[in-house]
């Protein structure tokens, strides 16, 4: 499924009659997800959702709430989500979503709309905030002064990808935060209205400088200070320098292995480095069985280049 060139190109603005009342995005073609608040009542017949293309009308028979109805509480019970079917609304961006609740302390991006921007009129306005925990069902999120018409939008992580919906602040006069409704409650109703949730394929982290060293720690030859010499050498020819290639000395195999992967990360080129260290190894011990795994390391780190090319 698409993904948005540009994040707030997934964002819609939500009215009920003239009356705008809260931001929504989307999340599968022509279906918009937003707070089941903004969309509950009495008035739900006259509900318009808009973005840059323009405002479409929802059909009262066209919105599900989870759950139905709001009672008579405070606010709207766990878990406050809404979809929208827009049939009018197709080839638009679709948000992608993270496949877990999101972490204590991480930074997120509200992205919705509000009145409240220098630019006259209801706008694209974002809000900068940080999880801070569990709040009953719900998150809790600290930061920016969340401010009226961004309940139903977007959290968004430093990957672009969706993490929560925005329920509601907690001071809409101070900046106090608000709660939000985690993304697996988004990914369940999803799920029950017969979606599959659009789930982000996230890049695995580059191994470390210390799981570069334990990859080349299990070659026996490189526990004699002879066998590491012959690595840079090879490692020197390999990158075309008319020397080796330059580490530090270190009388113990771990830290000068320690300090040959700390060089290959600075040095001008740091794919060709690693690439070099791998080709020395295949080519000074070529039927070395830990040379698999030295690849796998190695190919991660330089984002999955082949290197048999």
């Amino acid at each position: 499924m698409r993904g948005p060139a540009e994040p707030h190109a997934c964002a819609v603005w939500i009215a009920v009659g003239d009356t705008f009342k809260g931001s929504g995005f989307f999340v599968a073609e022509g279906v918009v997800a937003t707070a089941a608040h903004v969309v509950s009542g009495a008035h739900a017949a006259n509900i318009t959702v808009g973005d840059a293309s323009g405002s479409h009308k929802v059909a009262p028979e066209a919105i599900r709430a989870w759950p139905t109805h709001g009672g008579d509480s405070r606010f709207y019970p766990f878990p406050d989500l809404a979809l929208l079917q827009v049939p009018e609304r197709l080839g638009h961006p679709i948000t992608h979503l993270v496949g877990a609740d999101p972490e204590p302390g991480i930074a997120v991006t509200a992205l919705g709309f509000s009145a409240e921007t220098p630019t006259p009129g209801v706008q694209p306005d974002s809000l900068r905030l940080h999880v801070t925990g569990r709040s009953g069902e719900f998150g809790r999120i600290l930061g920016d002064g969340i401010r009226p018409g961004f309940s139903g939008c977007m959290l968004l992580d430093a990957e672009g990808l969706t993490v929560g919906v925005l329920k509601a602040s907690r001071d809409y006069h101070n900046d106090r935060g608000g709660w939000f409704v985690p993304v697996s409650a988004l990914h369940a109703v999803l799920r029950e209205a017969g979606y599959e949730p659009n789930l982000a394929s996230r890049r695995p982290q580059p191994p470390s400088d210390a799981e570069l060293v334990e990859a080349l720690m299990v070659f026996p030859s490189l526990g004699r200070s002879e066998g590491r010499q012959d690595l840079l050498e090879t490692m020197g020819r390999r990158l075309g320098l008319p020397y080796s290639f330059e580490v530090e000395e270190r009388s113990g195999r771990r830290e000068h292995l320690g300090r040959l992967v700390h060089r290959c990360r600075h040095y001008r080129d740091e794919s060709a480095a690693l690439r070099a260290l791998y080709g020395a190894m295949a080519e000074l011990v070529p039927h070395n069985g830990a040379l698999d795994q030295l690849r796998l390391v190695v190919e991660g780190a330089v984002g999955g280049w082949n290197l048999d090319e």
